[in-house]
């Protein structure tokens, strides 16, 4: 009887030190300063980062004539403007896939 009760004991002394252990366990800290978005929505367009310097503007407008254009752009630091270096429809690949150029 004597050794059942020590190893009731023993066993209340880990459960009350795995207690104690979640207790104190520290809370996670949540940051306020979200990092940056990489893209911004507006109606019809979207802005998405690429990368340092370059942006690709995605028009996505039922009526535009540019439905599905891609245009990228990208930052020149000294002029301080976007220079376009490339451009792509992404509906004509849905409709044609034949002509997407690797």
């Amino acid at each position: 009887m004597k050794t059942e009760g020590n190893l009731k004991s023993i066993l209340l002394m880990g459960i009350l030190i795995c207690l104690a252990i979640i207790a104190f366990k520290p809370t996670p800290e949540l940051s306020l300063n979200s990092p940056p978005q990489s893209y911004i929505t507006t109606e019809g367009e979207t802005v998405v980062q690429l990368g340092e310097n370059k942006i690709a503007i995605v028009d996505t407008r039922a009526n535009s004539g540019l439905r599905g254009q891609i245009i990228v752009l990208e930052f020149d630091v000294e002029k301080k403007s976007f220079n376009q270096i490339g451009n792509f429809n992404y509906l004509n690949s849905f409709s044609n896939p034949t002509n997407i150029t690797k």
